[in-house]
């Protein structure tokens, strides 16, 4: 078939696009998940921890060789972004609930208020979070058994 050249060019942009735009990625995300992991299990300790290169290295390896492994088993990259995608929901309904949750009982046991000036009667309820985290968890199974039920 006779296609000029830039419609070839244009063609295969688009074609490789999305392989080399998670590519390029993939190593910024496993070195701030490996940091992020590293913070949780040291603490305040972090400083000191993060000198040491070899638990640095430890840190962010434990953050990339899982979805190494997970691509050896899982070829199409359509079905890695299916599953990765399901994470939006973690990250939209869970994580603000717990952070909510959280950042109330740590007020509360240092005797601050828990009312902000952004605090409503709505939102600002220790049920409310628990429902909207649990909304978030049941849809977040929903979906990604939809995801991988279309894949079988």
């Amino acid at each position: 078939v006779n296609v000029a050249w830039w419609a070839r060019a244009i063609s295969l942009y688009v074609v490789c696009f999305p392989a080399l735009d998670v590519m390029s990625a993939f190593p910024l995300n496993a070195i701030t998940l490996g940091d992020n992991i590293m913070v949780m299990v040291y603490g305040r300790k972090i400083g000191q921890v993060m000198k040491d290169r070899s638990k640095v290295r430890l840190f962010r390896l434990i953050a990339a060789i899982p979805p190494i492994i997970m691509a050896i088993f899982i070829r199409q990259l359509g079905e890695i972004t299916d599953i990765a995608g399901t994470t939006g929901f973690i990250i939209i309904f869970v994580f603000p609930p717990l952070l909510y949750l959280v950042g109330r009982q740590t007020a509360l046991t240092r005797h601050y208020s828990r009312w902000t000036h952004y605090s409503t009667v709505l939102a600002s309820q220790k049920v409310s979070a628990i429902l909207v985290g649990v909304f978030g968890g049941v849809i977040f199974l929903y979906v990604l058994t939809l995801v991988i039920m279309a894949d079988a």
